[in-house]
């Protein structure tokens, strides 16, 4: 995708869903926090702007990279980007976040196994009391995305495997390249709930977003119980 001229894959701008909780709930945001699959850091970044204390992780070089370059331009530091599997989260302790945030990379694991390993280690990187908040597709994935305008057109296309006609955003505008459609997963916001509480969180809250970012999406706020 950068070689074909992208400056950035995602939109520069903090995910909608990021400022509505932040807007409802603001005291979840107190503490170390973790952004898991942070991409090129739209929401890090915010979050580091507005002084919170911001770990961010990604499998991505090229993506912590762009996190990184975008950091030190707002003159923001860039220590606390990390190359790191999100399944894993190897090197971090028990109990050293306050809240973690997986906004729109759950739904890009599709295995189960990993899905289960991912939400236990976040489980256990998280102090007693602490939050997890998932933004995550719930149905018709694509749909609203900046890069698939056409969705309609083309919604039988969006099989893994495929390549379709993807828009990004370049130096002078916008343009169309082929990309590969990754594997997702779609789940209710029932099913979803289902799937975190079985690893020990209690649901708190429940909100159905339809955003630039992920489309029509569940985000869900979760307690680790023992404060």
């Amino acid at each position: 995708m950068y070689e074909h001229g992208a400056e950035l894959w995602e939109s520069a701008e903090p995910n909608a869903s990021l400022h509505l909780l932040m807007q409802e709930r603001p005291d979840v945001f107190a503490g170390r926090i973790i952004d898991l699959g942070c991409g090129e850091g739209r929401d890090s970044l915010y979050l580091l702007s507005q002084g919170h204390d911001v770990v961010s992780v990604d499998v991505s070089h090229s993506a912590l990279s762009r996190a990184r370059e975008r950091a030190a331009a707002a003159n923001l530091d860039a220590s606390g980007f990390m190359e790191r599997d999100i399944i894993y989260l190897r090197g971090f302790e028990e109990g050293g976040f306050d809240l973690a945030m997986n906004m729109g990379c759950l739904h890009m694991l599709v295995d189960e196994e990993q899905r289960a390993r991912h939400i236990s280690r976040v489980h256990e990187i998280l102090r007693p009391g602490g939050h997890f908040v998932v933004d995550h597709c719930a149905s018709e994935w694509g749909k609203g995305f900046f890069s698939i305008p056409d969705y309609d057109d083309i919604a039988e296309d969006l099989v893994p495997g495929r390549v379709i006609s993807r828009r990004i955003r370049v130096e002078d505008g916008e343009k169309n390249i082929g990309l590969e459609v990754l594997p997702y997963a779609e789940r209710s916001g029932d099913a979803l709930t289902e799937e975190i509480s079985r690893h020990g969180f209690r649901l708190v809250s429940s909100t159905h977003t339809d955003t630039e970012a992920f489309g029509s999406s569940t985000m869900l706020l979760f307690a680790k119980p023992g404060a």
